[in-house]
């Protein structure tokens, strides 16, 4: 009888929390409808077409001259586009090789352009002009007003740098050229140095390749994007030196605060530097958004999250902490100090929501 007695009361508790858990509560549903998911689009047009299919000839050019290569880079898509160019199928060849070179070098067993090539060459065939072409490429940005508000050269004469050391043997290597802002378009321009010092077995040699211009999107992995802020030698050129002296930012492109994180090389070692974003290093710095020290290699990390409202088309600096006094950049030292700021190679958008 005591055993029943306790198995009755064990279905009893057990009903009634079957019971309790029928118990009915105050609420509400509200139900939102017609919500819709629409992608941006990416879609730049060069030199007012798209596609681009134009080919560019650069004839008759003997050492010292110079050939140019401009275009103008439209970003006809709905958001702001980072720009990116290459060249690929690099290849020399002998040109028109109508002299036929044992005529003037015994088992010389080919065709050259002329006589001083084939002399020159001594009875080895060397096509590679590429080697003797010096690149100059610098950029300008436009918003969709047509103000020009960004500019920077990205190689010049004195970088000494050949088509090859800039895209490769073969190329395929990609050089960052700029962010295009909605509607904005950027101006092109590059200069194709032949080398004083090529000699007579570069006569009427050729050199193609392809030109690739392609367009990406700021933000990529985990919602953020990235901008590279170099060492450079001020204006007006603003040319980006070329050295291991760099960083780059990366930082969420919507968010409730600018989360980011820096990390790179500074120009001085064992140096406080202030990490700002705005858009007009004389009169419109907007936010410092973090302070760091170098350690004594020049490397600094930097992250942070803070209220810098939105960012349209804005710039990034690492400021000496002496440069930078009561909330701007204080110029003592310009330009000559200009090389121990870090500047951006690119704008950058965020939206605080």
């Amino acid at each position: 009888m005591k055993n029943i007695t306790k198995s009755l009361l064990m279905i009893t508790a057990v009903a009634a929390l079957a019971i309790g858990g029928t118990v009915a509560y105050f609420s509400d549903t509200e139900t939102s409808t017609g919500n819709t998911f629409t992608a941006g689009t990416i879609d730049i047009a060069i030199d007012g077409t798209n596609p681009w299919t134009k080919s560019y000839t650069v004839g008759d050019l003997k050492p010292g001259e110079t050939g140019y290569i401009n275009f103008d880079i439209s970003n006809v898509g709905a958001n702001p586009v980072n720009v990116l160019k290459t060249l690929t199928s690099i290849a020399g060849t002998g040109g028109a090789e109508t002299y036929v070179c044992n005529r003037v070098v015994p088992n010389a067993n080919y065709s050259a352009s002329s006589e001083p090539e084939c002399v020159e060459e001594n009875g080895t065939a060397k096509d590679d002009v590429a080697s003797q072409i010096i690149y100059d490429l610098s950029v300008e940005v436009y918003n969709s007003a047509g103000a020009k508000i960004w500019w920077q050269s990205i190689y010049t004469d004195a970088d000494d740098m050949k088509l090859t050391d800039v895209y490769g043997p073969d190329g395929g290597n990609y050089v960052a050229l700029g962010m295009i802002p909605v509607g904005g378009h950027m101006k092109v321009t590059q200069s194709y140095h032949f080398s004083e010092d090529a000699g007579n077995e570069y006569q009427g040699d050729k050199l193609s390749f392809d030109i690739t211009i392609k367009g990406d999107q700021l933000t990529q992995e985990n919602g953020y994007a990235q901008a590279v802020l170099e060492n450079k030698t001020g204006p007006s050129a603003w040319d980006v030196i070329q050295d291991d002296i760099k960083g780059t930012l990366s930082y969420k492109t919507n968010g409730s605060g600018f989360e980011y994180s820096f990390t790179g090389k500074a120009p001085l070692n064992d140096h406080g530097y202030v990490l700002a974003v705005g858009y007009d290093a004389n009169t419109d710095v907007d936010k410092q958004i973090g302070t760091g020290t170098t350690d004594s290699s020049g490397s600094i990390t930097i992250s942070g999250n803070v209220n810098t409202g939105d960012l349209t088309n804005a710039k990034a600096w690492l400021v000496p902490t002496e440069n930078w006094v009561g909330g701007t950049i204080n110029w003592n030292g310009w330009p000559a100090s200009a090389s121990n700021f870090l500047w951006e190679t690119g704008l950058i958008n965020y939206d605080q929501n």
